[in-house]
Parts: structure tokens; C-alpha cells; sequence
């Protein structure tokens, strides 16, 4: 009898914490998106020529980064030296959540018959109104 007791409390008690545990899982801590941002994808030739110097020194090295420029949110995604030319980049996701503007892209690699031996230094900057909100740059895909 004491035996039948003790397994069946056992029993019980994992029973509780499988619950507990799978609850857990399900939850994520990822921020609401509120709204898609309207942007532009920018020229090289249309930058402000600060931003324009600042994309130049450090198209090199892969980098993120945000300019600020009469009323206008520039959001600068870079992939670094590519042997090659053909690349492209395309936006994935840009929202707003109650706290943050996330940007997300995804650098696209050329197809076999573009490929050369030339390096290129591929980077995206799109253009929006300003908000005054964190930026939280997404991993690509």
C-alpha cells in the first residue's frame, strides 16, 4: 500500500512538472509588431553626402547602422567584401513594435553565369520617416 502511494505521488509530481515545463516553452518574449514602415530603397546618388562618406569607410566589414537627416530615418545594412558581382539584397521585414523600428534583410548571392572575379561591397539603405524608437536589426533568413 505505502508503495502504491509513494508512485502514485511520484507519478503526480512529474505529471506537474511536464506541465509547468511545457507552458514555458510556449511563450516567447519577442515584441508585438504594431504596424509595417513605409520606406524607400535608396540610391548611392540620392544620399546625404555625410552618410555617403560614412557607407564608404566602412563598406569593407559587414555592418549596421542608422542615420538621422532632415526628418528622415536612413537604415543601413552592409555584407562586407564579396568576391563577385550579381549580389542583391531584399527586405524581409520592417515594423514597429511598441518600443522598436526591426529591420531584417537578406543578401541574395549572384547566379552561376554572374559570377566574376571583382569585389564588390553590397549594402542596402532604405529611407523613412523619422521615429524615435530603438532599432533592432533582425538576423537574416
Amino acid at each position: 500500500m505505502k508503495k502504491k502511494s509513494i508512485s502514485l505521488f511520484i507519478c503526480c509530481i512529474v505529471c506537474v512538472m511536464s506541465v509547468c515545463l511545457s507552458g514555458c516553452s510556449i511563450s516567447t518574449n519577442q515584441p508585438e509588431k504594431t504596424k509595417d514602415c513605409d520606406y524607400t530603397v535608396v540610391e548611392q546618388t540620392e544620399l546625404p553626402k555625410e552618410l555617403n562618406e560614412i557607407l564608404e569607410e566602412k563598406k569593407s566589414e559587414p555592418f549596421r547602422l542608422s542615420y538621422a537627416d532632415a526628418g528622415y530615418l536612413y537604415l543601413c545594412i552592409g555584407y562586407g567584401k564579396q568576391v563577385g558581382g550579381g549580389y542583391s539584397i531584399t527586405v524581409d521585414q520592417l515594423y514597429e513594435t511598441e518600443n522598436t523600428i526591426s529591420f531584417g534583410t537578406t543578401l541574395i548571392g549572384p547566379k552561376e553565369q554572374e559570377k566574376t572575379s571583382a569585389e564588390t561591397y553590397p549594402y542596402i539603405v532604405v529611407k523613412m520617416e523619422q521615429i524615435e524608437k530603438e532599432i533592432v536589426y533582425l538576423d537574416e533568413k
